[in-house]
């Protein structure tokens, strides 16, 4: 069982484990295309390499260009490994053909090892599934241990934290992230939710943890509730902050990491039943965390950053701050007809009812909600959408920090980056840093 943990948790998107997927394949290759030394043959074997090369251009073009599969442009190494995939594949089957059977063998491998050097290089071009695992959807993580609630410090915390907080000797460098000992129960919404990421700061490993801000966060789609990019971020400002961070705790709103249930209450899911009925609660019952709104942040990523929008706007008696990062500019954005066919059954108006800039302008005014947008600067889709979404934000009142993550795309860095400036903005508004 170790022995499979341990491949399972494989970094994939190292330098020197690509190049050797990537190095694997040019064997194959030129082992395909020197099977024979007639003329005749090479004529064969480059034009099964232009076929597949063709096919694939043409299946991205079709996913991208025309059908908006994904709701944004492929990254330019999908256009490389994508078609060279499909090329190496193309000269594979034609391998198969004649010759010993060993040789059908070697051109049927050859054309896995195409594929998966594909798959880790695109993989690794969007920097979003670290390990083996998680590019699988397979859960390794170890369980994160919670403090008993009688351990709690829960003094008078009519103070700032930063001012009264004196780190113990002892306290741990790092935080603790995992996942949850198992699912939170979904008792009122009956949502599929895998286990939730849960991230505990330093301060919050020590004898007697104080009560901490607490955010939930979500990630994109497809995707899964992975806590290592927000944990890497709060790592290291509790590094600069005594080892105060906020518990994050990091929901899955997808069930399945290839459906969009958009966060609502729909017949994809009652995700909106899950996330305020279900997690909140239990949020409440087992973290160690401050229960005033004013400390309660929604973040999220992407697919993940529209939800961040809808409940941070919706609800803002619970969350007194969100964070989009790199958020779509509403649920479906993508693929708004479609979305209003198969969810909404043609009812526009309940469409846009739950719209967060629709929400925001029907709540009129916000009294004390503060958000955070970012996007990469290289995200030009997003951009425009985050700079709509902002005008309207602060045009009701809410407290609107806008960043711009220089040279990001919407992939990479922009996570990282994003979550960073958020980070960096409500730090003062938890208390865990001066104004």
């Amino acid at each position: 069982m170790d022995f499979w943990k341990h491949v399972l948790n494989t970094v994939v998107i190292g330098p020197k484990f690509l190049l050797g997927w990537s190095a694997l394949s040019v064997v194959f290759l030129l082992y395909l295309v020197f099977k024979h030394r007639k003329t005749r043959w090479f004529f064969y074997a480059a034009g099964s390499l232009l076929l597949g090369l063709g096919l694939g251009l043409g299946l991205l073009w079709y996913l991208q260009d025309v059908d908006n599969t994904f709701g944004e442009p492929f990254l330019k190494q999908v256009w490389i490994w994508a078609p060279a995939a499909f090329a190496g594949v193309a000269l594979a089957i034609l391998n198969l053909k004649g010759g010993r059977w060993w040789r059908s063998v070697v051109a049927g491998v050859s054309a896995v090892v195409f594929l998966v050097t594909a798959a880790f290089q695109i993989n690794a071009a969007y920097g979003l599934n670290p390990t083996l695992a998680s590019l699988l959807d397979i859960d390794t993580a170890n369980v994160v241990t919670l403090s008993p609630r009688s351990t709690w410090d829960t003094s008078d915390a009519s103070q700032a934290l930063y001012k009264r907080w004196v780190a113990p000797t002892g306290i741990p460098t790092e935080g603790q992230q995992g996942k949850t000992l198992a699912p939170i129960p979904a008792t009122h919404s009956n949502f599929p939710a895998r286990r939730s990421g849960l991230y505990l700061p330093p301060a919050a490993l020590v004898k007697n943890p104080p009560l901490l801000p607490f955010v939930i966060m979500m990630m994109g789609q497809p995707g899964s509730p992975d806590p290592t990019s927000i944990a890497s971020v709060a790592d290291a400002m509790a590094a600069k902050h005594h080892g105060l961070a906020p518990v994050i705790l990091v929901v899955d709103q997808l069930g399945d990491p290839m459906k969009d249930p958009l966060c609502l209450n729909t017949s994809r899911g009652q995700v909106e039943t899950y996330v305020m009925k279900d997690v909140v609660p239990w949020a409440r019952a087992n973290l160690p965390i401050q229960q005033d709104r004013r400390f309660w942040t929604f973040m999220g990523y992407s697919n993940g950053g529209v939800c961040a929008a809808y409940f941070g706007t919706k609800y803002p008696k619970v969350f007194g701050s969100y964070a989009s990062v790199s958020g779509e500019e509403f649920q479906g954005s993508e693929k708004p007809a479609y979305t209003l066919a198969s969810v909404f059954n043609g009812d526009q108006a309940a469409y846009n009812a739950v719209k967060p800039r629709n929400i925001m302008t029907a709540h009129h005014r916000y009294a004390d909600t503060v958000a955070v947008y970012t996007v990469g600067s290289e995200d030009p889709r997003y951009l425009a959408a985050a700079k709509r979404s902002v005008a309207t934000a602060r045009s009701v009142g809410i407290n609107v920090s806008f960043r711009v993550i220089p040279g990001a795309g919407h992939v990479g860095n922009a996570v990282v980056g994003g979550l960073s400036e958020a980070f960096g903005v409500l730090y003062p508004r938890w208390g865990l840093s001066a104004p």
